[in-house]
C-alpha cells in the first residue's frame, strides 16, 4: 500500500526542482545584469550584492513554487499516461484518485509551508532587501545616478551628466557646482569624464577631459572678480564620497514587508479613522438637523453655509441623491463635498490595499493545491511530456497571475471585495479542477448529468 505513494511523490521530485529553477531564473532573469552592473560597475561589494539577491527571492519563491507544482503534475501524470502505467492502475483495480492523493497531500503540505514563509519569512526579507538597498544607496551614490537629474549626494558638490554609461563609469555633459560656504558655487563644465573610487572605497575621484572652471572670486584684495579657466584634463577628489558599507535597520515598513497580524492592525487603525471621520459629520448632522427645523421656510441657497454642507451630507449619507445632484442644489460646497467623499475613499483604498495583502498570503499556497486539481487529470490525457506540457503551465499560469495583478488593482479601486479580487483565479481554476479530476477519474457529480450516459457499456449493460 505505501509502493505507489512513494514512487508517484519520487515521479514528481525531479520535475519540481526543475519547474521551480526555470521559473525563478525567468522570474530573476532581467534583474541579473543590474546585479552584475553594481559588482563590475559601481564597486559594490560581491558580498553585498549576493545578499540582495538573496533577498530579491522572497515574492519571486512565492510564485514559482505553485507553479513548479504545476509542471510536476503535468509532466509526473503525462509520463505515466504515456507509459500505459495510467491504464495499469485501472486494469489492477485501483482508483485513479488514489493515485492524485499522494500529490495533493505534498502540495497540501508546500500550501502551508508557503503561508508560513509569506506571512514569516517573505516580510523581514523585503524589510532587509529595503534597508540594504538604502546602505548601498549611502556607499555609492552613483548607483542612483540619473541623466538629467542633479545629484546631491556629494558633500560640497552638486553633479549633473547628460549621459552615463554604466558599464565604462563615462559621463558626458558633465556640469559641476561646488558649493562655498558664504560664497557664490564653482561651476565646473566638461565634455566628458569617469567616476572612479580609491581602493579603500572611501573617496570619489572624478577625472574630467576638455572642460573648464568658471569662479567668481569674493576677497576683500579681488572683490567680485570672475575667473575661467580651461583645462584638457582635471582631477577632483571628492572625500567620504564612498564610505564602507554600514547595514542599518528601518523602522519604517511597506506593506509587503509586515505579517499578516501586523496588516490587520494597521487596517483596524485604518477603519478607526473611517469611522471617526463619519462620527463627525454625524453630529453635524445632528446640529444641521436642528438648524433645519428652525428655519423650515429657507430655501437651501439660503442657509447658512455650514447649514448647507450639512444637508450636503445627510444627503449623501442617506443615498437620497447622488453626488452630482446635491452639488447642483449646492453649488457653493462643491469643494467641501468633494473633499470629504475623497477622504473616505482614500481610507476605504487604503484598507482595501492592507487587506489584498492578507489575502495574498494565503491565496498563492492553495494554487498549490488548485494546480495538482488542474495539471493531474490534464497530464492524463496529454499522454506526451514536452512542449504540449509547457505550452499548458505556462497558459495556466499566466492566466492566474493575470488574475492575481488584475483582481490587486480592481481591489485597489473598490472595484471588487478584496478576498473575491485575490481568490477569484483560485475559485475559477479550482472548480475547473475539480471537474476535470472527477471526470477522469469516473466520480459523477451532479452538474455531470445522467450518471448511466457516463458510464462504460460494459458497466451500463451489468446494472440492467
Amino acid at each position: 500500500m505505501r509502493i505507489l505513494p512513494s514512487y508517484i511523490l519520487r515521479q514528481h521530485l525531479v520535475p519540481f526542482l526543475l519547474g521551480f529553477g526555470v521559473v525563478t531564473f525567468v522570474f530573476e532573469m532581467d534583474v541579473l545584469f543590474d546585479y552584475l552592473d553594481l559588482v563590475i560597475n559601481r564597486g559594490v561589494p560581491a558580498i553585498a550584492v549576493l545578499q540582495l539577491f538573496g533577498l530579491s527571492l522572497g515574492f519571486v519563491i512565492a510564485l514559482s513554487v505553485p507553479c513548479a507544482v504545476l509542471i510536476s503534475a503535468l509532466m509526473t501524470f503525462g509520463r505515466l499516461s504515456q507509459d500505459n502505467e495510467i491504464t495499469a492502475l485501472r486494469a489492477s483495480g485501483i482508483h485513479l484518485f488514489r493515485a492524485m492523493l499522494p500529490p495533493l497531500a505534498g502540495a497540501t503540505v508546500l500550501a502551508v509551508l508557503l503561508t508560513l514563509f509569506n506571512n514569516y519569512v517573505y516580510p523581514d526579507a523585503n524589510h532587509a532587501f529595503a534597508s540594504l538597498l538604502v546602505d548601498i544607496g549611502r556607499m555609492r551614490p552613483t548607483v542612483k545616478l540619473q541623466e538629467g537629474v542633479f545629484i546631491t549626494d556629494f558633500p560640497g558638490y552638486n553633479l549633473l551628466v547628460q549621459s552615463v554609461n554604466g558599464r565604462t563609469n563615462e559621463m558626458r555633459g558633465v556640469t559641476i557646482y561646488q558649493l562655498h560656504a558664504g560664497g557664490p558655487p564653482t561651476t565646473i563644465l566638461a565634455k566628458k569624464g569617469f567616476l572612479t573610487y580609491t581602493p579603500d572605497g572611501r573617496t570619489a575621484v572624478l577625472e574630467l577631459e576638455d572642460g573648464e572652471i568658471h569662479e567668481i572670486a569674493s576677497g576683500e584684495d579681488t572683490p567680485n572678480r570672475y575667473h575661467r579657466l580651461n583645462f584638457r584634463k582635471h582631477t577632483i577628489n571628492i572625500q567620504g564620497a564612498g564610505g564602507l558599507l554600514e547595514r542599518t535597520v528601518r523602522s519604517a515598513r511597506g506593506d509587503r514587508e509586515k505579517s499578516a497580524s501586523q496588516l490587520l492592525q494597521e487596517k483596524r487603525e485604518v477603519m478607526q479613522d473611517y469611522e471617526r471621520s463619519l462620527a463627525v459629520h454625524r453630529r453635524r448632522f445632528n446640529t444641521i438637523g436642528v438648524a433645519e427645523e428652525l428655519m423650515p421656510a429657507l430655501a437651501p441657497e439660503q442657509a447658512p453655509l455650514h447649514v448647507q454642507f450639512g444637508l450636503a451630507l445627510m444627503a449623501l449619507a442617506r443615498h437620497r441623491e447622488p453626488l452630482d445632484e446635491v452639488v447642483k442644489r449646492y453649488p457653493g460646497l462643491e469643494m467641501d463635498v468633494n473633499l470629504w467623499t475623497m477622504e473616505r475613499k482614500a481610507l476605504l483604498r487604503r484598507a482595501a490595499g492592507l487587506s489584498v495583502e492578507v489575502h495574498k498570503k494565503f491565496a498563492l499556497p492553495v494554487a498549490c493545491i488548485v494546480f495538482v486539481l488542474i495539471g493531474a487529470p490534464i497530464g492524463m490525457r496529454v499522454r506526451r511530456a514536452g512542449p504540449a506540457v509547457a505550452f499548458l503551465s505556462i497558459g495556466f499560469f499566466l492566466f492566474y497571475y493575470v488574475c492575481l495583478i488584475g483582481g490587486e488593482e480592481l481591489a485597489n479601486r473598490l472595484l471588487l471585495p478584496p478576498w473575491l479580487a485575490m481568490w477569484l483565479a483560485n475559485l475559477v481554476l479550482g472548480i475547473a479542477g475539480l471537474d476535470l479530476t472527477a471526470r477522469a477519474c469516473d466520480i459523477w457529480l451532479p452538474w455531470h448529468g445522467s450518471r448511466r450516459a457516463r458510464l462504460p457499456d460494459s458497466v451500463a449493460e451489468g446494472t440492467r
